[in-house]
């Protein structure tokens, strides 16, 4: 949920839900249209929040852990790397600059407001809040398209479903993409370079192997 402050109603927030995926910094980027009246928001204040709520087993919402990611909206311009990471994450929206002009914005953090449970509420700052991604975008792209062409059975395997598609990693995880639906993979560690990743898809695949075999 993107809360923007209201220019038809104002001083008030006005909520929509905006997909978004993640800079190589950790920062969300959202991609949206001129027209969209939270755009139109954005552009007349840029103080904005992010609420994203985890996916939980429960139906109680108020269970489950959530984050309000309270930030600044700024356009970003020119940049073909973090346009071509959204892309795969969202492989539809690629087509929407034909009708309305679509831009994309970086939610610049102020403070981040996390709940992980009873008893575990409080405030993140910024620099505390994400890792960077060791991954320049060339090495990210190489990383992607190996794993996807030769690598494909065992993110099957990983995620247990035919059409699965890996469009993205970080120090922390890979994401992939199964029939539009985003799962997260996340390592058995953190990595910092590309000998550690690899290193980590090696376990990763040996432990599909094993639960594989075991079913």
């Amino acid at each position: 949920m993107l809360s923007t402050i209201s220019v038809d109603v104002p001083g008030y927030p006005f909520g929509s839900v905006t997909p978004y995926c993640l800079d190589r910094m950790g920062r969300p980027i959202v991609y949206i249209s001129p027209i969209a009246q939270h755009t139109k928001n954005i552009v007349a204040d840029s103080r904005v929040s992010l609420t994203v709520i985890d996916k939980g087993v429960s139906s109680d919402v108020q269970s489950q852990g959530r984050l309000t990611y309270i930030a600044n909206a700024n356009e970003v311009v020119g940049d073909r790397d973090l346009a071509e990471r959204y892309f795969r994450y969202f492989p539809s929206a690629r087509q929407y600059d034909r009708t309305h002009a679509f831009v994309f914005f970086r939610l610049e953090p102020v403070r981040i407001r996390f709940i992980g449970g009873f008893g575990q509420i409080f405030w993140v700052e910024p620099q505390s809040f994400a890792m960077a991604n060791p991954f320049s975008a060339a090495e990210e792209t190489r990383i992607v398209q190996h794993m996807n062409q030769d690598h494909a059975d065992m993110l099957r395997r990983l995620v247990g479903g035919e059409n699965v598609e890996m469009v993205g990693l970080d120090s922390e995880g890979v994401d992939v993409l199964t029939d539009d639906v985003k799962v997260r993979i996340p390592f058995p560690k953190p990595v910092t370079n590309t000998e550690e990743a690899r290193q980590a898809f090696i376990e990763m695949g040996q432990r599909s192997r094993e639960v594989r075999s075991s079913a």
